[in-house]
């Protein structure tokens, strides 16, 4: 044999071997611990034959923008802090700075989510935002007069933003469902929308992954503003120094009185607000309930324009009501700065612990070296201050900072009156999101299919049956009638199929009965070729050639036939995943990986094996009678 052949055979031989491992940890009678835990392909059921629940989350990319706007907002303020003369360090504005910063310039949201309004309180100090500044910053000056000056972001970030994010959050969506270890879970995008199919039957579980998924999981630390007067201000029609004017073309004056709503009161409580100074009286709204938190969210809508830039008014959740009656679920707002001095971009881990004197779950989270800095630096500025703990919008806790924490350690607790387990179980959900990241966009959620497999058991049964009486008539009929090559035609058959179960495990795909119809013709092709390269070698023997001639000659010739067929249906599937949708993309895909594996097989494979019995066994005759 020449050294040709010898490639030949080592190639097929480790595409057999690759084959084999690759569906290894699939296989449930032959497969191991080690192979399951060690090699990451699956291949996967899908929820026509398995069951299983489909869901489907639309991207928030216009979301995304605003938030990106507004993160360029805090950027701007903290570099003209720093031109004029007010911020010299590298980090986030401190409150104090903050407030010298707003007596001089407001930098405020523009009318659209891509546009930022800057107004100088000196039409000098508008030279500060200069074209070089501008251009680090990846904004654009987009109007200006005097003292005032609109910006807007590049649309070259705007593009990369819409184009990233539904891959960043396929990417953030998946980081999550692996900490489930939920292995067989197909993630796929429809332009905006992506879908989530997770096989099973278990409702609660699904709701569980529903949960995780949608969560933005955005942390934030941010200082309570507890030396302002804004809720009293706010609700008496008090003058709020710093807010912005009234909108243009409304009729409501800044000082209009906006009462709490009916069922939410005004509280007050004593909070410490620095070393050396007294406790702040701090008022507050409190509601009872989700009607009682809707309520007060309405009425922070209802006065945002008066809130003073790097302000806001958030709500978190109260300490339920002391006494022997049910416990009352309560909701308060708290007045923070706007910007955030330790974010979630800033911890490396997360854990859920347990306090042992209490008895509660608490997640522990550790900063990476940069956060741990900045974190220790914060709480060495604001000691004697409440911290605000605040995810997706909403206040977690506000504890008091006692003195400067080192160690790049911090804890959010979790529980209130809820029981153990229910408290146990948000303290995971919460880890999970935070340790996979917070979404590049807000997700909200499209259908929600909860479905049984469309096959019953019963059926699946008997499809299998048929499928293996169908294969073993096929086998034995080529067998019988082409004798040894039809033994090495069955042999190319089963190759085939290890094939192409191995591709479709490669790339964890799913299978679904429109992929086992795929699956099933490209088999019927496999055995197609096989027939063609054995009767255009029996015509060849009829013509006087001795058999060695004769296999040379039918591969030959029989090859243009078979690649020409092939290379029509690959064009077709192609079409299919082109522009098909769903079940006629499952098709597709089995359709075009058969195709190669047909070539591989039918043509290569078996050529190696009739080279070796007829050059090096020197065979004279391998066709039935």
């Amino acid at each position: 044999m020449n050294r040709g052949w010898y490639w030949r055979l080592g190639t097929v031989l480790a595409a057999v071997v690759a084959a084999f491992v690759i569906l290894w940890p699939s296989l449930p009678r032959v497969s191991t611990a080690w192979a399951r835990s060690h090699i990451p392909f699956r291949l996967n059921e899908g929820l026509d034959i398995r069951g299983g629940a489909r869901l489907s989350y639309d991207v928030q990319i216009e979301q995304a923008i605003a938030e990106r706007r507004n993160a360029r907002m805090d950027d701007v303020r903290d570099q003209l802090a720093r031109d004029l003369g007010i911020h010299r360090g590298t980090g986030r504005l401190t409150p104090d700075e903050g407030n010298r910063l707003a007596q001089r310039v407001s930098v405020r949201a523009g009318g659209s989510n891509r546009e930022i309004r800057v107004r100088f309180t000196q039409a000098a100090d508008a030279s500060k935002l200069s074209d070089e500044v501008l251009t680090r910053l990846a904004l654009r000056r987009s109007s200006g007069s005097g003292n005032e000056v609109a910006l807007t972001l590049k649309q070259d970030e705007v593009t990369q933003l819409e184009e990233n994010a539904v891959r960043q959050a396929i990417q953030t969506i998946s980081n999550r469902v692996d900490e489930l270890a939920v292995r067989e879970t197909s993630i796929t995008a429809r332009g905006e929308t992506i879908v989530v199919e997770v096989p099973g039957q278990d409702r609660a579980y699904f709701d569980q992954i529903r949960e995780i998924i949608r969560r933005t999981a955005r942390l934030e630390f941010k200082i309570l503003a507890d030396d302002s007067s804004l809720i009293d201000e706010l609700v008496q029609g008090q003058a709020v120094t710093g807010a912005a004017p009234a909108a243009q073309g409304t009729n409501t004056p800044a000082n209009t009185p906006h009462p709490a709503p009916e069922g939410v009161t005004v509280e007050y409580e004593s909070s410490p607000v620095g070393p050396g100074r007294p406790n702040a009286t701090v008022a507050f709204l409190m509601g009872n309930g989700a009607e009682g938190r809707q309520k007060i969210l309405q009425w922070i809508e209802s006065v945002r324009a008066q809130i003073p830039e790097g302000r806001q008014i958030l709500v978190g959740k109260a300490d339920r009501r002391e006494g022997t009656g049910p416990a009352v679920e309560r909701w308060r707002t708290y007045v923070v700065y706007a910007t955030a001095q330790v974010d979630g971009s800033m911890i490396s881990d997360a854990q859920v612990s347990v306090d042992p004197q209490e008895n509660r779950p608490f997640v522990s989270l550790t900063f990476n070296p940069h956060g741990a800095e900045v974190f220790a630096r914060v709480t060495e500025d604001n000691v004697k201050k409440r911290f605000a703990i605040v995810l997706d919008e909403r206040v977690n806790s506000a504890p008091v900072i006692q003195t400067r924490i080192a160690g790049g350690q911090a804890r959010i607790t979790l529980g209130g009156d809820s029981d153990f387990q229910q408290t146990m179980r948000e303290a995971n959900e919460l880890m999970v999101v935070l340790r996979a990241g917070a979404l590049p966009a807000p997700l909200s959620e499209g259908k929600q299919d909860f479905i049984g497999p469309t096959l019953g058991s019963d059926t699946i049964r008997h499809a299998r049956n048929a499928m293996i009486v169908g294969i073993a008539l096929v086998l034995t009929f080529m067998a019988v009638y082409y004798g040894a090559a039809g033994w090495i035609a069955n042999g190319a058959v089963l190759v085939n199929l290890l094939l192409q179960l191995a591709a479709l495990a490669l790339f964890s795909a799913t299978i679904t009965l429109p992929g086992l119809a795929g699956l099933a013709l490209t088999v019927g092709m496999s055995v197609d070729n096989n027939v063609l390269i054995n009767e255009r070698i029996r015509e060849e023997m009829r013509a006087g050639k001795s058999f060695r001639a004769a296999v040379d000659a039918g591969y030959n010739h029989a090859f243009t036939a078979i690649f020409d067929g092939h290379v029509t249906t690959f064009i077709s599937g192609v079409v299919l995943l082109e522009y098909g949708t769903g079940p006629v993309k499952g098709f597709a895909v089995t359709l075009l990986i058969g195709i190669i594996a047909n070539l591989f097989t039918g043509v290569f494979a078996t050529r190696v094996v009739f080279d070796y019995l007829v050059r090096g066994l020197r065979v004279k005759h391998l066709l039935g009678k």
